[in-house]
């Protein structure tokens, strides 16, 4: 869990972003980059129940659509309409 990966965090740049409840810079990795216990995991597609198989790389398989497609676990769904937790 890394702030990153929490539905409050506003990506300012590639190092940093702000906690939407906070109001406080936070990086994107290394020290302090953990998350906090108000922690909620974003939509993303690694965290959708139709994401399967990721490799070493988090490529993996979405099926939630008609025809199969691969997928980066990292990846944002918040606008997937197949997105499901």
């Amino acid at each position: 869990m890394r702030h990153f990966d929490c539905i409050n965090f506003i990506n300012l740049d590639c190092e940093k972003g702000m906690c939407a409840l906070d109001k406080v810079i936070v990086p994107i990795d290394g020290e302090g980059s953990e998350g906090c216990p108000r922690f909620e995991a974003a939509p993303k597609c690694g965290n959708c129940k139709n994401f399967s198989d990721p490799d070493k790389y988090g490529i993996g398989t979405c099926s939630g659509y008609e025809k199969e497609n691969w997928a980066y676990a990292t990846c944002g769904a918040y606008s997937c309409e197949k997105y499901a937790r």
